[in-house]
């Protein structure tokens, strides 16, 4: 616990952010647990049906498995050591070729790691500063990282399905007006008269399919960058040094056992790097021709 609240942020934005996601994860559980589950199995199309009980509970277990995912992985974004004061490297007093000084820490820093000015420390294999955790996403919480973004994609995604049987009953055809609810809930609560608890209703759905839209940005980009073997920077500069083909790059990302490492954050999937030598791609050609 005392871990986690010094990992909590602490700028205004990030506080803002990270109550923001919280908000809208436990807002959106909730809403399909004691709302779209219970209305979409209580329909006179449902009613009666002997599996009712089993495809009501199969949700169940899908949304919390996804729950604990998100949350589990969003735990281990913001607890994971990434600075490198914290990871009791040794650092060389010499600068070493590709190594720089950062003048804010006073110490030589690694290929790859860069100095946030929010966690004010060097991050090792420095990705990016994540504003909706407050915390910078480096070498090892990057797998948490995606993770975390890839379940939150699914988890939009099937609310957004269960969503989709709950809207149409609840509104009784989907229509251009139909549309217009779901997406601008707002405006069709002053234009079409919809009453207060339909309006939260699309309200919560319109939610759903903006966290889809985001989550699923999201999850293409920072794909493409794993795939490629890149952090934030050296996709912008299109530096491509330590492309070591997409499997390398996935180990390096998710850990020696990357292939099921994506399922559950308690899977042991150690980093294969220390994160002060990286193999370029021009040594791991190297390595491969001999």
């Amino acid at each position: 616990m005392l871990l986690l609240l010094k990992c909590l942020p602490k700028t205004k934005s990030d506080i803002f952010a990270f109550c923001f996601l919280l908000g809208a994860i436990h807002s959106i559980g909730f809403f399909e647990l004691l709302v779209v589950l219970p209305s979409i199995y209580s329909t006179p199309a449902h009613h009666g049906d002997g599996k009712n009980f089993t495809f009501y509970y199969f949700h169940v277990f899908i949304g919390i498995y996804l729950y604990c995912n998100v949350m589990h992985n969003l735990y281990k974004v913001m607890t994971t050591p990434t600075n490198i004061s914290s990871s009791g490297k040794i650092l060389p007093s010499v600068l070493k070729p590709g190594w720089h000084f950062c003048s804010v820490c006073e110490c030589n820093a690694p290929p790859r790691s860069f100095h946030c000015f929010i966690c004010k420390s060097c991050i090792l294999k420095r990705d990016h500063h994540c504003t909706f955790t407050g915390n910078c996403i480096g070498l090892y919480n990057h797998r948490y990282y995606i993770s975390l973004v890839f379940h939150m994609f699914l988890a939009a995604a099937y609310s957004c399905f269960l969503n989709w049987d709950f809207m149409y009953h609840l509104l009784g055809s989907m229509s251009l007006k139909s549309i217009i609810v779901i997406l601008l809930p707002m405006v069709s609560w002053i234009f079409f008269q919809s009453d207060s608890m339909t309006t939260f209703q699309t309200l919560m759905t319109s939610l759903c399919v903006v966290g889809l839209c985001l989550c699923g940005g999201l999850v293409v980009y920072h794909l493409i960058n794993a795939i490629n073997g890149q952090i934030v920077h050296e996709r912008v500069y299109k530096v491509r040094t330590y492309d070591l083909g997409w499997k390398e790059n996935l180990a390096l990302l998710l850990g020696t056992n990357w292939k099921v490492a994506w399922l559950c954050p308690m899977i042991k999937s150690p980093i294969p790097c220390d994160g002060l030598d990286f193999v370029t791609r021009d040594q791991y050609e190297s390595l491969k021709s001999m």
